[in-house]
């Protein structure tokens, strides 16, 4: 199975049998599969609302990918809780 980048179209080697049993599902459910080459650095891509950047396998291969309520609600807190924090204790 060749996986290919989104991004620049670096193509990657994996054996079929592995891909199938453990990544098939993740990679078809990906808006987008970025390799770790420092064309697709994320500071240079732009990640679209509701979508969640996550590594993934192969090393440094990642994907983006629909957020989960549970992830969606978890983010929510933390910048909730940021923005508390910066409140009260503002920078020296």
């Amino acid at each position: 199975m060749q996986i290919k980048c989104s991004n620049c179209g670096f193509e990657q080697y994996m054996k079929d049998h592995k891909f199938n049993r453990d990544y098939k599902d993740d990679y078809n459910k990906a808006l987008f599969v970025m390799c770790g080459r420092n064309a697709c650095d994320t500071s240079q891509i732009k990640i679209p609302n509701g979508f969640i950047r996550e590594a993934m396998w192969l090393g440094s291969w990642s994907i983006v990918r629909d957020i989960t309520l549970d992830e969606y609600k978890g983010l929510k807190r933390a910048r909730f809780i940021r923005k508390l924090a910066e409140e009260q204790c503002p920078k020296l």
